[in-house]
């Protein structure tokens, strides 16, 4: 299991603890190659001054190094003089500081809101496409084939996502930037008023639950004769109705390929999950009551708002509404989606190798590279079955939290704003703001009370059930509280069942914290210690007011 963490040369490797909860599989490292090329994109038209995050994935664990548009990775800031001049003459420095200034007052964020609003439906088509195919009714060539045509639909889908991540997230550092400028505010407090402003992030379909629920209800079925019935169970007795199947054949069509815990073809999909699928059923048979949103806290926000910046931030505030919902739609309908296609049919091949003898397990496969997949197929002695057995072993056995943070020397800082171009300073900031609080961790906690970042107001008492991996949502039950590292966008098929949320990683603006207010529940991020303290099955309170977790019992 010791396997050496060290940096594969000059510069700064840090490991992302906010998009990633464990090993990824070497299928899904080589998909992220369509990172930096859609990074790229997005950082040069919004000229800021990196070109893009690099992607690292040392045995299985993800790192990234910022790569800057001029220079070496590694390399520090000249001193402020030169750096100054460096800024006034040369001509990259120049060029970018121009896109910066150009694509910020042009509001740049709403063209790529109406390009995401075209390219979406064209990742829906592609995916629903791909998962139509019957994998039965393929011969090993024809299987081989639409692996092939899933591993370029995954990278293109990674690389979909990354196109617009700068414009889905300047509008929010820029609303965030001017409401907390001069008015006294914290970046905490006016969040708040981005609720409401991504309903995907509350989950997807609904109108196709609401038509399971009616055809539920049409045929006699009441939620309490199903409380209590394991999940297969349960959903075979429904989809004894004619109605009741069809409606929930269509609510799959669009969720149940999707990866629900992450971005790895590790992660299992809702199809493979009755668990969750019986939930969120439940759950559409008796919706919570939506929180009001609180106009008179807005009005009191307006209030804090000084009088020269006022047009501006109702400005800010409309855009970073309007912009909000891309943050979690890139990765619903482009790698979530496009992950767990490529996983399904990932599974078909491990199914055919181990019928062959050539694998004991079917489900080794996912710990093949995709080249290795094919070789399997073709006959090719690609990857022996303990290779993969070890590679498994690591990938669920190995701790994030026993990994190196950082890779290389202490990153360095940036430069300061003030010695930026003036017309790089408004862009900078606003993505300064995104990054200290998508990133950034809270306090350590003591022993007693687990403290982390209030993202989401309320208090609430529930069961803790500890999620580690997609492994342990069968655990989870409706208002059970969610205790894990860390969220993504997959994460949000299962979030509406739950009381509340704990995690150890994450800032004001992660996707837990950004989930959390829009389900209205309580929510604290950034804990580092949560998983580790918290018992699984214990009786917790948590206070979304303060950021603090108490376990009761």
């Amino acid at each position: 299991m010791d396997r050496e963490f060290t940096a594969p040369g000059p510069g700064t490797w840090q490991l992302d603890t906010t998009h990633s909860h464990a090993a990824m599989t070497r299928y899904t490292a080589g998909c992220f190659s369509g990172l930096p090329r859609g990074f790229k994109e997005g950082c040069a038209k919004y000229g800021l001054m990196i070109s893009h995050p690099q992607p690292l994935f040392l045995h299985g664990f993800f790192f990234t190094q910022l790569i800057g548009f001029v220079g070496k990775p590694g390399d520090s800031p000249p001193p402020k003089f030169l750096f100054k001049l460096l800024s006034r003459l040369h001509p990259a420095i120049r060029r970018r500081a121009h896109a910066a200034h150009t694509a910020f007052t042009g509001r740049r964020w709403l063209q790529d809101l109406a390009e995401w609003d075209v390219l979406k439906q064209d990742s829906i088509a592609r995916n629903t496409r791909l998962q139509s195919v019957d994998l039965a009714r393929l011969d090993d060539a024809g299987l081989i084939d639409h692996l092939q045509q899933c591993w370029v639909n995954a990278e293109e889908m990674v690389y979909r996502h990354h196109i617009y991540t700068v414009g889905a997230i300047l509008p929010i550092g820029w609303f965030l930037d001017v409401a907390t400028r001069n008015s006294g505010l914290t970046a905490a407090a006016v969040a708040l008023l981005l609720k409401g402003s991504t309903p995907v992030s509350a989950g997807i379909t609904a109108a196709e639950l609401a038509r399971i629920a009616a055809a539920i209800r049409a045929a006699g079925i009441t939620k309490e004769s199903l409380d209590g019935q394991a999940a297969e169970q349960a959903l075979q007795l429904l989809q004894k109705h004619s109605a009741i199947d069809a409606a929930i054949a269509d609510y799959l069509k669009i969720t149940g390929h999707m990866l629900i815990g992450g971005y790895c073809v590790s992660e299992k999909t809702l199809n493979e999950s009755p668990n969750i699928l019986l939930a969120r059923i439940l759950d559409a048979l008796s919706p919570r009551a939506a929180s009001e949103y609180d106009s008179a806290f807005e009005q009191n926000i307006r209030a804090h708002i000084t009088q020269a910046d006022q047009q501006e931030f109702e400005l800010a505030l409309a855009d970073a509404r309007q912009s909000n919902r891309m943050r979690d739609e890139r990765g619903i309908y482009n790698d979530i989606w496009g992950a767990g296609v490529a996983r399904t049919a990932i599974l078909e091949a491990g199914r055919r190798l181990a019928r062959k003898g050539v694998l004991s397990d079917p489900e080794l496969i996912i710990d093949a590279s995709h080249e290795e997949m094919i070789g399997l197929l073709q006959g090719e002695p690609a990857v022996t079955e303990q290779e993969l057995q070890d590679r498994r072993h690591w990938r669920m056995h190995k701790s994030i939290d026993e990994v190196p943070p950082v890779l290389g020397p202490p990153p360095s800082p940036p430069p300061p704003l003030d010695w930026l171009p003036p017309k790089l300073q408004p862009t900078m900031r606003a993505f300064g703001m995104i990054m200290g609080n998508v990133f950034d961790d809270a306090k350590e906690a003591s022993t007693d009370i687990i403290s982390g970042l209030p993202v989401s107001p309320g208090v609430y008492e529930g069961i803790a059930k500890v999620i580690l991996s997609t492994r342990d949502f069968g655990r989870l039950k409706q208002g059970d509280v969610l205790v894990t590292k860390n969220t993504s966008a997959g994460f949000n098929v299962v979030l509406p069942i739950i009381g509340a949320l704990v995690t150890d990683r994450g800032g004001l603006l992660s996707h837990a914290a950004i989930v959390s207010r829009e389900y209205g529940i309580p929510g604290v991020v950034g804990t580092k210690i949560a998983t580790q303290q918290i018992p699984d099955g214990a009786r917790v309170r948590v206070d979304g007011n303060n950021g603090e977790v108490t376990v009761l019992s």
